[in-house]
């Protein structure tokens, strides 16, 4: 009987047939796909150059170069923050924010855990306007 109770428990179908029960679980909850965005980068521009996205929603900023090497480091922290303390972005793997590799989109894939706006720029040096080549990801509650 205590086996019962403990299906009882999670979310269970229940089916009663010729005086027996059978329980059958129901599937996981899977979490939420990520939000997918795709930055296109050619000299001297991001194109979108402002990202909206939510707070606590999962990001996959993919960032594809149209010309030469070019990627995106994100500031972890909000424009206005102390830089201390816990990091507005969480990343999957931190090693990518900055990693750019020739022929190859960067994806970044992070959870924004602050709202404010976090700039980045390039993360490659790509000629003469390089300085100016910048974004900003606006996240919103």
């Amino acid at each position: 009987m205590q086996k019962l109770f403990r299906y009882l428990a999670t979310p269970a179908i229940i089916w009663v047939a010729s005086g027996a029960i059978l329980l059958a679980q129901t599937p996981e909850s899977q979490p939420a796909p990520p939000q997918a965005i795709t930055v296109n980068a050619k000299k001297y521009e991001f194109s979108p150059g402002e990202i909206h996205v939510h707070k606590g929603v999962r990001v996959e900023l993919k960032i594809h170069s149209e010309d030469v090497v070019h990627g995106v480091k994100l500031n972890l922290y909000p424009d206005g923050s102390s830089g201390k303390g816990m990091p507005g972005l969480l990343f999957r793997d931190p090693e990518e924010n900055g990693k750019v590799e020739k022929g190859v989109d960067q994806v970044l894939d992070f959870v924004p855990q602050q709202t404010g706006v976090y700039e980045w720029k390039c993360a490659k040096v790509c000629g003469f306007g390089h300085n100016r080549m910048k974004g900003k990801l606006i996240v919103d509650p």
